[in-house]
């Protein structure tokens, strides 16, 4: 094997490698403060808890954002590698059964020695180059892939966040509920505290009073407040699968809902169509926001395709094969 085949390279996009480990390193160290979070919430009280938990809820938002951007450009790297790895695996292949073609004819005595060795040799050495570049394409490839060799638990930091602003919410609600039926139930009323006041009957006359005579005191006073229904809680933003393999599956919206193949997503699709991390829906206020999240075959919205869209009530989106309707 001559010098040239030894050092046969294949070119990778250094500045792309460089830049998404730079992102994955910044998304490791936010990752590793909300564990801290975590670690040493009770030393702060419930609202600074949850303040800190949202402020960085949306940094670690922002850097996978950014990590995402970076995976979808390697992943394209990827794809036109495996492609230029089938081709020269091809040739590689070609090439070997040429040389054994050769040694074949030389057994039966086609070739004279000096004759058969210069052929050999001629095919031995593109057999080299090309298994060098093979080695290469091999070796960038998982240079790529081991950027992301922790797919499966990229964005588990981010789940167990949203599970802890949850929780957080619900044990301010339940809290808030329990101080409202408390004072429902007179427990902090001023007659409960200092008695019933003894001279309530001050001004009114000896005749005893019939309840009948008094229905507009008796209704508003008590039975109204006592009686008065419940408001009716806000109908629920959900997502629905109306077409595909879980039709007719409901997802209730939160703050994030996340689509993908990868089973850390909220909606896991299991359709080769679908990209491990596909899309998302995320809050904002009001509003909830569809993104692409760098997907291989897209995102749609009725119909379009789409990289960003405020949905509306019975919005179709589609991905993969799967159809789903926004509805709130």
């Amino acid at each position: 094997m001559n010098a040239k085949a030894e050092n046969q390279d294949f070119p990778i996009n250094h500045e792309l490698l460089s830049q998404a480990a730079k992102v994955l390193e910044e998304w490791k160290t936010i990752r590793d403060r909300i564990k801290k979070i975590e670690e040493h919430k009770e030393q702060v009280s419930l609202p600074v808890y949850k303040r800190v938990l949202e402020d960085y809820k949306d940094r670690i938002d922002s850097i996978t954002e950014k990590v995402l951007d970076k995976k979808g450009a390697i992943d394209r790297e990827l794809v036109t590698l495996y492609e230029t790895q089938k081709k020269v695996k091809s040739q590689l292949e070609s090439h070997q059964h040429s040389l054994e073609e050769i040694k074949f004819r030389n057994l039966l005595g086609e070739y004279t020695e000096p004759e058969y060795q210069r052929h050999a040799k001629e095919i031995q050495e593109k057999i080299s180059k090309f298994e060098s570049i093979v080695s290469s394409i091999n070796t960038n490839i998982a240079r790529y892939e081991d950027l992301f060799k922790d797919e499966e638990n990229l964005f588990a930091a981010n789940k167990e966040l949203e599970e802890s602003i949850t929780k957080v919410e619900q044990e301010q609600q339940a809290a808030a509920k329990n101080k409202s039926e408390q004072e429902d139930d007179g427990s902090y009323s001023e007659e409960n505290f200092f008695g019933k006041d003894e001279d309530e009957d001050y001004f009114s006359t000896n005749e005893q009073t019939n309840p009948q005579d008094q229905p507009e005191i008796f209704n508003s006073a008590n039975t109204d407040r006592v009686r008065s229904p419940k408001a009716k809680s806000r109908k629920e933003s959900r997502i629905v699968i109306i077409s595909g393999d879980d039709a007719g599956a409901t997802y209730p919206l939160k703050d994030v809902i996340t689509f993908g193949r990868a089973e850390s997503s909220t909606v896991v699709l299991r359709d080769a169509k679908v990209s491990r991390q596909h899309a998302k829906i995320l809050q904002k206020g009001g509003e909830y926001i569809l993104a692409d999240l760098n997907s291989s075959n897209g995102t749609y919205v009725n119909g379009e395709k789409i990289d960003e869209h405020v949905l509306a009530n019975n919005d179709e989106l589609q991905i993969g094969d799967t159809v789903l309707q926004f509805q709130m």
